[in-house]
C-alpha cells in the first residue's frame, strides 16, 4: 500500500463528506469489502474538515444564461 497527499479545499472536502452521507447499505458494503469502511473515512475527512478555515472562502459561480 501507497499513500499519496494531495490539497483540497474546504469545499472539495464537503462534496466528499455529502457523497458518503447519501451512500446506501449496499454500497457500503461494496466499499468496505474492497477498500475499508466508508464511516470511518467519513470520521476521518470531517475532524480535518472542522479545522478549516471556512470563514474566508467564497464560492462564486460564474454561470452563462443559456436563454
Amino acid at each position: 500500500m501507497t499513500e499519496d497527499f494531495i490539497n483540497l479545499n474546504v469545499h472539495e472536502i464537503g462534496i466528499l463528506l455529502s457523497a458518503l452521507q447519501t451512500l446506501s447499505v449496499s454500497d457500503e458494503r461494496v466499499i468496505a469489502k474492497d477498500y475499508g469502511s466508508a464511516p470511518a473515512l467519513y470520521n476521518k475527512l470531517y475532524s480535518i474538515y472542522e479545522q478549516m478555515d471556512r470563514s474566508m472562502v467564497e464560492l462564486r459561480y460564474e454561470l452563462t444564461p443559456s436563454f
